[in-house]
């Protein structure tokens, strides 16, 4: 396995010398950084709101949610003890003073953990979903009625095209569709070498039409 095949491998489950350069790439790469702050932006984060971020890396989107969340709370979760670290001392400030809270585990801690949430994001992540179908299920499950979610994805691996992205936000929004969010509709970035894509869908109240 090539240096590089194994930096690829790290943005999955970061961990040793090469899950700190990768956790310092995510946190300094200027798309990376676009791509958190466009999807918080599209979620439209306010006062009072209680967020969940699955999959939280470094920890720029719990920043800029927090900001924002004025009076509400984020928590966020991720299964990479290396992300853990990084996250807390980036967010350190609003976690002594209990606006941020991290957990760490995957999609089945989400059980465990004090929702419903109001809003929920994921940035470059729901391709390590081992069954994305399920996992908007439990996503669905962890979101109260009216709660929005944004799944942003830019393609990272090699010759990407915009084709990628695109074929990612459909089959996103499938899942979405299935698991009975309503309202799904998918924006794009323009980034380079290839556009970032964001599928959001909300949750009904128990009388909306489906």
């Amino acid at each position: 396995m090539t240096l590089r095949d194994r930096m690829v491998q790290q943005f999955k489950r970061p961990h040793g010398l090469l899950g700190r350069l990768a956790g310092w790439i995510m946190a300094t790469r200027a798309s990376n950084r676009q791509r958190n702050a466009w999807t918080v932006g599209l979620l439209g984060v306010g006062s009072g709101d209680r967020v969940l971020e699955v999959g939280f890396g470094p920890g720029l989107s719990l920043g800029l949610c927090a900001e924002r969340a004025v009076g509400g709370h984020v928590v966020g979760l991720d299964h990479s003890t290396t992300m853990l670290t990084q996250a807390r001392a980036r967010n350190a400030a609003a976690m002594e003073d209990g606006r941020i809270t991290l957990h760490k585990g995957d999609l089945d801690a989400l059980a465990g953990l004090p929702g419903p949430f109001h809003k929920v994001l994921s940035v470059n992540v729901v391709q390590f979903f081992p069954d994305a179908a399920a996992a908007y299920r439990t996503l669905f499950g962890v979101l109260a009625p009216e709660g929005l979610i944004a799944t942003t994805y830019q393609p990272r691996h090699r010759n990407p095209t915009r084709e990628d992205a695109l074929r990612m936000a459909e089959d996103v929004a499938r899942h979405m569709a299935a698991a009975e969010f309503i309202e799904i509709r998918t924006e794009e970035l323009p980034l380079e070498p290839v556009p970032a894509v964001c599928v959001l869908g909300r949750r009904p109240r128990p009388n909306d039409q489906r």
